[in-house]
């Protein structure tokens, strides 16, 4: 077997982010890339994360470092996220997590973020924002903002009801350099 070029990387299980690596490379301007793996763990929580961990950080690693090296992620937002958090305590019975929206974390890399910059806060047990809360629609606004959209536009639907990109939520203009 022939020896990988230099600077190649491994993708792990990260077949998509390879493939939306390709696509930035093409001029693509918006990727979803959507883990097969199965995050809901309302059971054995400690064990799932050590088993489904090392290949997403590996994955994202390797996006990260592709596009930083071709020179693409100063123009490329590289988001990761979810839609709620997990409850601070694990279970006795099922060893597991609840869902928790009241607390959860999303990250930002490429497209104008400020590198190693933290936004917000938990208090001391992650049950509670403690600091510089964001919703929903402020993470929307945040990533409508980066790509240049007007977040006041307003769209209707077929019935004649209208939308915006982000409801009301404000961009979170802290994070970008």
């Amino acid at each position: 077997m022939p020896a990988a070029p230099t600077g190649a990387r491994s993708y792990g299980t990260g077949k998509g982010c390879l493939l939306a690596r390709r696509l930035v490379e093409a001029g693509v301007r918006f990727i979803e890339v959507e883990d097969d793996q199965n995050w809901d763990t309302h059971n054995d929580q400690i064990k799932s994360m050590r088993l489904m961990t090392p290949s997403v950080d590996q994955t994202m690693a390797a996006l990260l470092g592709d596009l930083h090296q071709r020179g693409l992620l100063a123009n490329t937002l590289v988001v990761m996220a979810t839609e709620f958090g997990r409850t601070p305590q694990i279970s006795t019975v099922t060893a597991g997590r609840g869902h928790h929206p009241g607390v959860f974390t999303w990250w930002l890399a490429g497209g104008g973020v400020k590198g190693g910059y933290v936004h917000g806060q938990s208090d001391p047990i992650g049950e509670h924002v403690a600091e510089n809360p964001v919703t929903m629609p402020d993470l929307n606004a945040t990533v409508a903002m980066a790509l240049g959209m007007d977040i006041g536009h307003i769209e209707h639907s077929p019935s004649g009801r209208p939308f915006t990109v982000a409801d009301k939520g404000r961009p979170v203009t802290a994070l970008f350099a």
